[in-house]
C-alpha cells in the first residue's frame, strides 16, 4: 500500500501546510484543490507572524486563567481582548 501525496488517484490525505512560530501553531489544507494556494498561504503567515509571538502567548494564557466565572464569560472575555490583535 502506497499514498502518493502529489497524485491524487494514488492517494487517500491530503498534506497540509503547517505554519510554527514558538507556542503558535497554524495548519492550513486546502482538501488537494490547490496545494500551492496552501503553499503560499503558509509562506505569506509565515512572513507576517512575529517570531516573538510566545510572550503574546504567555499573557494571553494568564489572563485566561484569571477570568472567574462560565465559559461563555470566558470565551467573551478573550474575544474582546484578542479583537484588536488582528487588524
Amino acid at each position: 500500500m502506497v499514498n502518493v501525496a502529489d497524485v491524487p488517484d494514488q492517494c487517500d490525505f491530503y498534506m497540509g501546510g503547517i505554519v510554527t512560530k514558538g507556542n503558535l501553531k497554524i495548519g492550513i489544507s486546502t482538501n488537494g484543490k490547490s496545494p500551492t494556494l496552501a503553499k503560499r498561504l503558509r509562506q505569506w503567515l509565515e512572513a507576517i507572524l512575529p517570531e516573538e509571538i510566545d510572550p503574546l502567548l504567555e499573557t494571553l494564557r494568564k489572563y485566561r486563567k484569571t477570568l472567574k466565572n462560565d465559559f461563555e464569560f470566558k470565551v467573551k472575555e478573550m474575544n474582546k481582548v484578542t479583537e484588536s490583535l488582528i487588524k
